[in-house]
Protein backbone atom coordinates (compact mmCIF):
# COMPACT_ATOMS: atom_id res chain seq x y z
CA UNK A 1 0.00 0.00 0.00
CA UNK A 2 1.43 3.37 -0.95
CA UNK A 3 1.79 6.20 1.53
CA UNK A 4 -0.93 8.17 -0.24
CA UNK A 5 -3.31 5.22 -0.01
CA UNK A 6 -2.47 4.74 3.66
CA UNK A 7 -3.27 8.37 4.35
CA UNK A 8 -6.56 8.07 2.51
CA UNK A 9 -7.55 5.03 4.56
CA UNK A 10 -6.62 6.80 7.79
CA UNK A 11 -8.66 9.84 6.79
CA UNK A 12 -11.65 7.63 6.01
CA UNK A 13 -11.26 5.89 9.38
CA UNK A 14 -11.33 9.26 11.12
CA UNK A 15 -14.46 10.25 9.24
CA UNK A 16 -16.21 7.01 10.14
CA UNK A 17 -15.22 6.90 13.79
CA UNK A 18 -15.37 10.51 14.91
CA UNK A 19 -16.67 12.02 17.08
CA UNK A 20 -17.82 9.16 19.27
CA UNK A 21 -15.64 6.61 21.01
CA UNK A 22 -16.14 3.75 18.56
CA UNK A 23 -13.94 0.77 17.68
CA UNK A 24 -13.07 0.81 13.98
CA UNK A 25 -12.85 -2.33 11.89
CA UNK A 26 -9.06 -2.21 12.08
CA UNK A 27 -9.15 -2.29 15.89
CA UNK A 28 -8.03 1.32 16.32
CA UNK A 29 -10.28 3.37 18.61
CA UNK A 30 -10.44 7.09 18.01
CA UNK A 31 -12.02 9.57 20.39
CA UNK A 32 -12.63 13.16 19.34
CA UNK A 33 -14.72 15.12 21.82
CA UNK A 34 -15.72 18.58 20.55
CA UNK A 35 -14.68 21.46 22.76
CA UNK A 36 -18.25 22.68 22.94
CA UNK A 37 -19.31 19.34 24.41
CA UNK A 38 -16.51 19.37 26.98
CA UNK A 39 -17.45 22.87 28.14
CA UNK A 40 -21.14 21.96 28.24
CA UNK A 41 -20.36 18.87 30.31
CA UNK A 42 -18.36 21.04 32.70
CA UNK A 43 -21.33 23.38 33.08
CA UNK A 44 -23.64 20.43 33.71
CA UNK A 45 -21.30 18.99 36.33
CA UNK A 46 -21.24 22.32 38.15
CA UNK A 47 -25.03 22.65 37.97
CA UNK A 48 -25.34 19.13 39.38
CA UNK A 49 -23.14 20.15 42.33
CA UNK A 50 -20.09 18.20 41.23
CA UNK A 51 -17.45 20.98 41.26
CA UNK A 52 -14.51 18.56 41.18
CA UNK A 53 -15.66 17.12 37.86
CA UNK A 54 -16.38 20.63 36.60
CA UNK A 55 -12.76 21.59 37.34
CA UNK A 56 -11.46 18.54 35.48
CA UNK A 57 -13.56 19.21 32.38
CA UNK A 58 -13.14 22.98 32.33
CA UNK A 59 -9.39 22.61 32.82
CA UNK A 60 -9.23 20.11 29.98
CA UNK A 61 -11.09 22.52 27.70
CA UNK A 62 -8.88 25.47 28.60
CA UNK A 63 -5.70 23.49 27.89
CA UNK A 64 -7.05 22.44 24.50
CA UNK A 65 -8.11 25.95 23.58
CA UNK A 66 -4.67 27.30 24.48
CA UNK A 67 -3.20 24.94 21.89
CA UNK A 68 -5.53 26.01 19.11
CA UNK A 69 -5.61 29.00 16.80
CA UNK A 70 -7.32 32.04 18.37
CA UNK A 71 -10.73 32.85 16.91
CA UNK A 72 -14.08 34.17 18.09
CA UNK A 73 -15.44 30.69 18.87
CA UNK A 74 -12.44 29.71 20.96
CA UNK A 75 -12.46 33.02 22.83
CA UNK A 76 -16.10 32.46 23.72
CA UNK A 77 -15.41 28.91 24.89
CA UNK A 78 -12.36 30.04 26.85
CA UNK A 79 -14.35 32.69 28.69
CA UNK A 80 -17.12 30.23 29.46
CA UNK A 81 -14.70 27.55 30.67
CA UNK A 82 -12.88 30.06 32.88
CA UNK A 83 -16.16 31.16 34.48
CA UNK A 84 -17.06 27.54 35.20
CA UNK A 85 -13.60 26.90 36.67
CA UNK A 86 -13.83 30.04 38.77
CA UNK A 87 -17.23 29.20 40.25
CA UNK A 88 -16.09 25.65 40.92
CA UNK A 89 -13.08 27.07 42.77
CA UNK A 90 -15.42 29.16 44.91
CA UNK A 91 -17.56 26.13 45.75
CA UNK A 92 -14.43 24.15 46.61
CA UNK A 93 -13.30 26.93 48.97
CA UNK A 94 -10.30 27.71 46.79
CA UNK A 95 -9.21 24.10 46.48
CA UNK A 96 -8.10 24.49 42.87
CA UNK A 97 -4.65 24.86 41.36
CA UNK A 98 -5.35 27.71 38.94
CA UNK A 99 -1.98 27.28 37.23
CA UNK A 100 -2.33 23.60 36.38
CA UNK A 101 -6.16 23.71 36.28
CA UNK A 102 -6.74 20.77 38.60
CA UNK A 103 -8.42 20.15 41.95
CA UNK A 104 -6.08 20.80 44.87
CA UNK A 105 -7.86 19.38 47.92
CA UNK A 106 -4.72 19.69 50.02
CA UNK A 107 -4.00 23.30 49.11
CA UNK A 108 -2.49 25.53 51.78
CA UNK A 109 -4.67 28.32 53.21
CA UNK A 110 -2.69 31.00 51.37
CA UNK A 111 -3.06 29.11 48.08
CA UNK A 112 -6.80 28.78 48.66
CA UNK A 113 -7.03 32.52 49.21
CA UNK A 114 -5.07 33.16 46.03
CA UNK A 115 -7.40 30.86 44.08
CA UNK A 116 -10.44 32.62 45.53
CA UNK A 117 -9.04 36.01 44.58
CA UNK A 118 -8.45 34.73 41.04
CA UNK A 119 -11.98 33.37 40.90
CA UNK A 120 -13.42 36.64 42.18
CA UNK A 121 -11.58 38.52 39.43
CA UNK A 122 -12.91 36.22 36.72
CA UNK A 123 -16.49 36.38 38.00
CA UNK A 124 -16.35 40.12 38.61
CA UNK A 125 -15.31 40.61 34.98
CA UNK A 126 -18.18 38.43 33.81
CA UNK A 127 -20.62 40.34 36.04
CA UNK A 128 -19.42 43.68 34.69
CA UNK A 129 -19.90 42.51 31.12
CA UNK A 130 -23.18 40.69 31.63
CA UNK A 131 -25.03 41.59 34.79
CA UNK A 132 -27.69 38.93 34.23
CA UNK A 133 -29.01 36.72 37.05
CA UNK A 134 -26.51 33.88 36.52
CA UNK A 135 -23.50 36.22 36.38
CA UNK A 136 -24.79 38.16 39.39
CA UNK A 137 -25.34 35.05 41.51
CA UNK A 138 -21.91 33.65 40.62
CA UNK A 139 -20.21 36.94 41.46
CA UNK A 140 -22.09 37.14 44.75
CA UNK A 141 -21.02 33.59 45.67
CA UNK A 142 -17.41 34.64 45.16
CA UNK A 143 -17.88 37.86 47.16
CA UNK A 144 -19.34 35.85 50.04
CA UNK A 145 -16.00 34.08 50.49
CA UNK A 146 -14.49 37.37 51.73
CA UNK A 147 -15.69 38.70 55.09
CA UNK A 148 -15.46 42.31 53.96
CA UNK A 149 -17.71 41.61 50.96
CA UNK A 150 -20.45 39.50 52.55
CA UNK A 151 -22.86 42.39 52.96
CA UNK A 152 -22.64 43.17 49.26
CA UNK A 153 -23.02 39.48 48.40
CA UNK A 154 -26.18 39.31 50.50
CA UNK A 155 -27.60 42.43 48.83
CA UNK A 156 -27.06 40.98 45.36
CA UNK A 157 -28.49 37.56 46.21
CA UNK A 158 -31.44 38.93 48.18
CA UNK A 159 -32.25 41.19 45.24
CA UNK A 160 -32.37 38.22 42.89
CA UNK A 161 -34.57 36.27 45.29
CA UNK A 162 -36.95 39.18 45.80
CA UNK A 163 -37.47 39.50 42.04
CA UNK A 164 -37.71 35.72 41.58
CA UNK A 165 -34.61 35.79 39.40
CA UNK A 166 -32.38 33.40 41.33
CA UNK A 167 -30.88 31.16 38.63
CA UNK A 168 -30.49 27.95 40.62
CA UNK A 169 -30.51 26.18 43.97
CA UNK A 170 -26.89 27.11 44.61
CA UNK A 171 -27.78 30.80 44.64
CA UNK A 172 -30.37 30.19 47.34
CA UNK A 173 -27.86 28.07 49.24
CA UNK A 174 -25.35 30.93 49.16
CA UNK A 175 -28.02 33.36 50.34
CA UNK A 176 -29.09 31.05 53.17
CA UNK A 177 -25.49 30.98 54.42
CA UNK A 178 -25.59 34.77 54.72
CA UNK A 179 -29.00 35.06 56.37
CA UNK A 180 -30.44 34.36 59.80
CA UNK A 181 -33.84 33.49 61.19
CA UNK A 182 -36.86 33.65 58.90
CA UNK A 183 -34.85 34.99 55.97
CA UNK A 184 -32.51 32.02 56.20
CA UNK A 185 -35.45 29.61 56.23
CA UNK A 186 -36.96 31.29 53.16
CA UNK A 187 -33.67 30.94 51.31
CA UNK A 188 -33.42 27.28 52.32
CA UNK A 189 -36.98 26.69 51.13
CA UNK A 190 -36.05 28.25 47.79
CA UNK A 191 -33.00 26.00 47.59
CA UNK A 192 -35.02 22.88 48.31
CA UNK A 193 -37.67 23.82 45.76
CA UNK A 194 -35.05 24.29 43.04
CA UNK A 195 -32.93 21.29 43.99
CA UNK A 196 -35.79 18.80 44.12
CA UNK A 197 -34.52 15.28 44.78
CA UNK A 198 -30.99 16.64 45.26
CA UNK A 199 -32.02 18.95 48.13
CA UNK A 200 -30.57 16.86 50.95
CA UNK A 201 -27.14 17.11 49.33
CA UNK A 202 -27.27 20.52 47.68
CA UNK A 203 -28.96 22.57 50.41
CA UNK A 204 -26.58 21.87 53.29
CA UNK A 205 -25.28 25.25 54.48
CA UNK A 206 -23.16 26.48 57.40
CA UNK A 207 -24.47 28.99 59.90
CA UNK A 208 -24.34 32.64 58.87
CA UNK A 209 -20.81 33.97 58.88
CA UNK A 210 -19.12 30.55 58.89
CA UNK A 211 -18.92 29.74 55.21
Amino acid sequence: MTRATSCAVLALSVAVCAPDARACHNGVELRVVPLTRTVSEAATALADDHPERAVTLAGRAIRRIRGERPNARNRHLMNRAKRILALAAVRLDGGVDTEHLVVAAGARPEDRQAALRWALGVLEHAFAGDGGPAATAAYAEALARFASQRARARTLLAGLAARDLMPDASGYRALAALEEGAARERALAGCRARAGARAARVCQVPAAGEG
